[in-house]
């Protein structure tokens, strides 16, 4: 009965079909069951109906952040609100543990936000350095350690810090259905065309048709999943 109500109730919040292995034992399900009822119960507490909190997750300005429903974040993540558009999370999404997005580093000026699709999921360790502003679309997945820049520091003025220069942000698009390793970094201004896979610990700078099959540091397009005759090296608005 409890495995029948879990698939059951599984398959409506991840959007597809779910079943159980079957050696998994009626006691570990009752154990997961309990854990996934408290998180379920820290949503509703902090006024997220249907959203699952784990242990130690923080959401910082929580006016601008917006999670859909059978959303779960992870423990010990930090989602920081504070940007010009907010944080937007999907339905049935799924964010990793000790993960952190943030939009703004200094109160001199808001960085734009993060926009997530429905049933997106991202591995534990995850950072979205959102200042230029991040999309991921729908049904991207996401092993663990992926950090995106959307913005790079200006250095040109050699008589000045760095630090002291401007910031420039550079939006960052992952389109729909995409596979993404672990520990691999996207930097500003790159977009990653629907349908893509990228490879563990490529650092991507710069942009890739859908359907791209990515590699390597910097990172390159081995092919297409689709024979499509898009050159290498095309990026994702061509």
């Amino acid at each position: 009965m409890l495995r029948r109500l879990l698939e059951r109730f599984l398959s409506r919040s991840k959007g597809l079909e779910y079943r159980i292995d079957p050696a998994i034992g009626t006691a570990e399900l009752v154990g997961l069951a309990a854990r996934q009822s408290m998180a379920l119960f820290r949503g509703v507490v902090r006024g997220r109906p249907l959203v699952f909190l784990d242990g130690g997750v923080k959401l910082r300005s929580s006016a601008r952040i917006q999670i859909g429903r059978f959303s779960k974040i992870g423990a010990g993540s930090l989602i920081e609100g504070l940007s010009r558009d907010g944080i937007t999370i999907g339905r049935g999404v799924s964010l990793g543990r000790r993960g952190r997005i943030r939009a703004t580093a200094t109160l001199t000026e808001l960085g734009a936000g993060v926009r997530i699709g429905d049933f997106v999921g991202l591995g534990d360790g995850f950072y979205l350095g959102a200042f230029g502003g991040i999309e991921i679309e729908s049904e991207t997945i996401v092993g663990e350690r992926l950090t995106v820049h959307s913005d790079n520091h200006d250095f040109d003025d050699e008589t000045k810090a760095i630090r002291s220069q401007a910031t420039t942000g550079l939006p960052v698009k992952i389109g729909a259905r995409c596979w993404i390793g672990s520990n691999v970094t996207i930097l500003g201004g790159v977009e990653i065309g629907d349908d893509s896979v990228i490879g563990a610990g490529c650092v991507v700078t710069r942009s890739f048709p859908k359907g791209s099959v990515i590699v390597g540091n910097p990172a390159r397009m081995i092919k297409s999943r689709f024979g499509d005759k898009t050159e290498p090296g095309s990026t994702a608005k061509d």
